[in-house]
């Protein structure tokens, strides 16, 4: 009886929409927040109008910049005024001053999905929707011959503190600095990447990927020179790096200059990223895989997972048996860019048995298979 009653209720998971849960993951991506304005015009109302309007222009390049990869961004069609409104599905405003001449402030779009779609796949650009896995950034501040990573001062620890890090294509998390933290990893421990010492602070924040992110100020005045150097490791292992030299403008503040910083260590996560998990502008392939479950709950591992993947278009289930569920999976882009998805939500895409009923088996991390 209970296996019957399991059987029924996989199939009533497996027949169900996609949930709310990968919708409002979209809709994240396709929001852009705090987008500030300064805008003048004959009255305030005019200047409120002209606010939004130059707001909207800015937020939907940051959304291009956010899911389209550098190389493709100049494709993109410059669209009017009228034609963005008509992406937009509703703003908010943050923030606001206002005199009789003038509006200053920070507003929030919310993009409709489909509108943008259509226009980069009209476009022929490729594109992505599908967040990487968090990143814990430790902040390594160097100057002369101190190193530093959780004692103050460090101020570019303090600068990734300001930034807003949960939104975007690559979500990033800033370790607490408690003392389990510290024991766990010294600053000389990021610089040399020690895979044990990663591998410790790692497992503090439910085994997330790590970003040993290090800057070295050089010069005074407007000769500095903010060098910033940014390992990811995966795993224990060094995944990918990044280089970026930021010079300071004249005038410019120190905690502007450690913001640049920040800015094009993002840019450049979100960029290679972009580029990994992009959605090419071409039909839905599809996939037959086999699901190994024991029970019921480690179907909803699985579901719950996948329903996070916008890549993943839809989902039907095909047989169930005693052995899992054989499901076929309808994506946007190729096998390896859908293998990469997946490993993002910690299941493993593998090729099936010879002979087996799927050409593919799809395992989540901790469930039967793996």
């Amino acid at each position: 009886m209970m296996l019957r009653r399991s059987v029924l209720l996989l199939l009533f998971s497996l027949c169900c929409p996609l949930a709310a849960h990968a919708q409002d993951q979209q809709g994240s991506i396709f929001t852009v927040a705090d987008v500030p304005v300064d805008a003048t015009a004959q009255s305030a109302v005019q200047a409120r109008d002209k606010a939004r309007l130059e707001g909207q222009q800015k937020a939907f390049h940051m959304l291009i910049d956010r899911i389209v990869a550098k190389q493709y961004q100049a494709k993109v069609p410059k669209l009017s005024d009228d034609q963005l409104t008509d992406l937009v599905q509703d703003f908010e405003v943050t923030n606001e001053r206002t005199s009789a001449v003038r509006y200053v402030g920070a507003l929030t779009f919310r993009f409709r999905p489909d509108a943008v779609r259509k226009v980069l796949t009209d476009a022929g650009i490729p594109f992505t929707e599908t967040r990487s896995k968090t990143l814990l950034v430790l902040p390594v501040f160097e100057q002369g011959e101190r190193s530093t990573l959780w004692d103050a001062p460090n101020p570019w620890r303090a600068a990734w503190g300001r930034q807003s890090l949960t939104n975007g294509l690559v979500p990033l998390r800033m370790p607490i600095g408690e003392l389990p933290d510290v024991q766990a990893i010294d600053a000389g421990e990021a610089i040399k990447g020690e895979s044990g010492r990663l591998l410790a602070i790692s497992r503090r924040y439910d085994d997330a990927d790590v970003l040993v992110t290090r800057a070295v100020l050089s010069g005074t005045g407007d000769q500095r020179v903010l060098q910033v150097t940014s390992v990811q490791y995966g795993a224990g292992f060094a995944v990918q790096n990044w280089s970026e030299t930021v010079h300071a403008t004249p005038g410019e503040r120190d905690a502007d200059l450690y913001a640049a910083g920040v800015t094009a260590v993002v840019t450049d996560l979100t960029s290679n990223w972009a580029k990994t998990a992009e959605t090419p502008a071409a039909p839905a392939a599809s996939v037959v895989a086999m699901v190994p479950i024991s029970d019921l709950r480690d179907w909803l591992v699985v579901r719950e997972r996948l329903q996070s993947i916008p890549a993943i278009r839809r989902q039907t289930l095909l047989s169930i048996g005693r052995d899992g569920a054989r499901v076929q999976l309808d994506y946007s882009g190729d096998s390896d860019q859908l293998q990469a998805a997946l490993a993002q939500r910690d299941l493993a895409l593998t090729p099936g048995a010879t002979g087996a009923d799927a050409d593919w088996t799809l395992s989540a991390k901790g469930a039967p298979g793996q």
